[in-house]
């Protein structure tokens, strides 16, 4: 009896947490062509090369971000810089909830994200820089 009722409690919890990731996609559409672009680039990272903790964050990375959206859309964005990321990342765990993700996950996103950046997506990284660096500064 005990079993069932927790079986039933969990399952419930899980279709609460699928009915709350549809609303979400929902409220997102219709997507912006730019991000449906994102979203049909390839949708994993052979992260092989990268140090264990990196590979380690990367699947915090693939689990947390594919529960609301592909996995190919943050793979493919335009973001690289720190700034871009974290905006990003904390506008995410805000649409999700810190039942979708904790503090600590988006930070372990964000370290795998921003590593990511500088290595596979380092000309655009360098660019950005760049770009920000020579930016005017605003008060």
């Amino acid at each position: 009896m005990k079993r069932t009722i927790a079986a039933a409690m969990l399952v419930a919890v899980a279709l609460g947490g699928l009915v709350r990731v549809a609303r979400a996609q929902e409220k997102d559409e219709p997507l912006d062509p730019r991000i449906l672009k994102y979203d049909k680039g390839p949708a994993k990272i052979d992260v092989s090369k990268y140090p264990a903790d990196m590979q380690n964050r990367y699947k915090v990375f693939a689990k947390k971000c594919s529960n609301c959206h592909t996995l190919a859309r943050p793979i493919n964005c335009e973001y690289a810089l720190d700034d871009e990321w974290e905006r990003y990342i904390k506008r995410m765990m805000r649409k999700a909830g810190p039942s979708l993700i904790s503090p600590d996950e988006g930070k372990q996103v964000f370290d795998f994200v921003v590593y990511d950046s500088k290595i596979r997506k380092k000309d655009l990284f360098e660019k950005k820089s760049k770009e920000a660096a020579t930016a005017p500064r605003q008060p």
